[in-house]
């Protein structure tokens, strides 16, 4: 079975000129199977998705929906979630602990590892004034002043490891040896996918680690600021890149919204005359994805309460998640209430507005049902 992104199928075939009933023919399909792949009732198996793809000229990716392992609803890895849920797992090592995780997974003797770091050093390469070296990951030490080690977060980048997605593991020449100066996580996580690969016996990964000339108190200030000029990644900010890539919680997420013709923030196609706005979020992906049935009813209601003309935006998490509470307290009862009691423009604007907190908000709007 092959997930696909119904909406852009849909508007790909429009644009290539083919009706649904021509492509079906063409696969050797029914018309309405194309219309359940077209509206996500249903998804194509991997040689009808070939097929409609060969007809279409078009690269399979352009509407297959990806799942890369993380959970972009509450910004956490899949696999993260998974291994921490396992009976007996041990999430955090102290770096004490992990050094001597490390050392435990080191197979050469005192002369061999001196020897191999030696032999490292002296080819090591340059790229303007950074030095880098390739070693292997169990020759390298974890100082005592580093974080927890999270050792789920390790098996997350194991299994997802791409040395053109993480940064080479900054290491420092403390007393003779190489200590880990930012990169512990990355580290283990090198020596996990080593352990994986011998068992396949497989070509095991030297760690590419760059050479920071300084002391100890220098790594130390490097550790500290190595969130300075970094900016944690928001919804908002991959939404772009997650529908680009099909991935299913953005592309539920913009085909709601839009299907309301709710302007999205962050989307760089502009909707005709929107009736609000939307930004994407955590908890607007939890919304759409856990309970959309009541999020519907939500849009509809504030739809039928006219309240989208006014002039400040109504499609904001409080407002959603207030009158998504009220459905589950009072059930569909709401709606004749509050069409009786909250409908119009200015009330929204000079009841609802001004209100700062969803606790504030279901009171208010729980007393208008009451009545």
């Amino acid at each position: 079975m092959c997930k696909i992104n119904g909406k852009k199928l849909s508007e790909i075939r429009i644009e290539k000129g083919i009706s649904r009933m021509e492509l079906a023919s063409r696969i050797g399909l029914s018309k309405s199977s194309i219309q359940k792949y077209e509206t996500g009732v249903a998804n194509p198996s991997d040689k009808v998705a070939d097929k409609i793809c060969m007809i279409l000229k078009i690269n399979k990716k352009e509407i297959e929906v990806h799942d890369i392992g993380y959970n972009f609803m509450d910004n956490t890895s899949k696999t993260v979630e998974y291994v921490r849920k396992q009976k007996g797992f041990i999430r955090y090592l102290t770096p004490t602990e992990t050094e001597k995780w490390v050392h435990n997974h080191c197979e050469f003797d005192e002369k061999t590892a001196k020897c191999k770091i030696q032999t490292a050093l002296n080819n090591s390469f340059g790229i303007a004034k950074k030095k880098y070296i390739l070693l292997d990951p169990t020759l390298v030490h974890i100082p005592d002043w580093q974080r927890d080690t999270d050792m789920a977060k390790t098996i997350e980048i194991a299994e997802n490891y791409n040395e053109n997605k993480f940064d080479p593991i900054k290491i420092y020449i403390h007393d003779g040896i190489l200590d880990v100066a930012d990169g512990a996580h990355r580290l283990v996580a090198i020596i996990r996918k080593n352990e994986e690969a011998k068992k396949k016996d497989e070509p095991l990964i030297q760690a590419q680690m760059e050479i920071t000339e300084c002391n100890e108190h220098e790594a130390i200030l490097t550790f500290l600021g190595q969130q300075s000029g970094r900016k944690t990644m928001s919804v908002a900010d991959t939404y772009r890149a997650g529908v680009k890539a099909n991935i299913k919680e953005y592309i539920d997420f913009k085909n709601l919204f839009e299907g309301y013709n709710i302007q999205i923030t962050s989307e760089m196609h502009k909707l005709k005359n929107p009736i609000g706005v939307i930004n994407p979020s955590g908890e607007a992906l939890r919304l759409v994805e856990r309970d959309r049935e009541t999020l519907i009813k939500v849009l509809d209601l504030i739809i039928k309460l006219d309240w989208c003309g006014a002039k400040k935006n109504v499609f904001i998490i409080r407002n959603l998640k207030a009158l998504q509470s009220l459905y589950a307290t009072y059930g569909d009862e709401i709606e004749e209430k509050l069409l009786k009691n909250c409908k119009g423009a200015v009330y929204f604007e000079s009841k609802i507005s001004c209100i700062t907190s969803k606790a504030e908000l279901y009171d208010i709007l729980s007393a208008e049902i009451s009545k």
